[in-house]
């Protein structure tokens, strides 16, 4: 009995140390999830620079039809795009729609 109680103290901070190694690595906050935070992160940093680029593009588009800058050519061709109007004297021509558009001539929707 009195190995075993030698032996007690070690075998308690072996044991103290084990179970805060595994809650170290496999905890909320240990180091596995931190590897998962990581991945994460630069998923949504690579969203965040599309979405960057897609409101670049919108606001490049708004200042086209803003009061100070009116391109009244653009104004046509959106009116064109998204109503599907045309003015009787206009020749209309069609296309093949799965050949990649303009994305000026395109009907506005969100970025993917």
């Amino acid at each position: 009995m009195s190995r075993f109680k030698q032996y007690l103290p070690v075998a308690g901070f072996v044991w103290a140390i084990l179970y805060f190694a595994y809650h170290g690595f496999t905890g909320e906050q240990g180091m596995r999830n931190l590897l998962i935070y990581k991945q994460q992160e630069t998923a949504l940093e690579l969203q965040i620079s599309k979405l960057q680029s897609c409101r670049a593009g919108y606001e490049k588009r708004i200042e086209m039809l803003s009061d100070n800058n009116l391109d009244l050519d653009y104004l046509e061709e959106r009116a064109h795009a998204v109503l599907f109007l045309a003015d009787p004297q206009d020749i209309v021509l069609t296309y093949n729609t799965d050949t990649k558009r303009d994305s000026r001539l395109s009907p506005l929707v969100p970025c993917s």
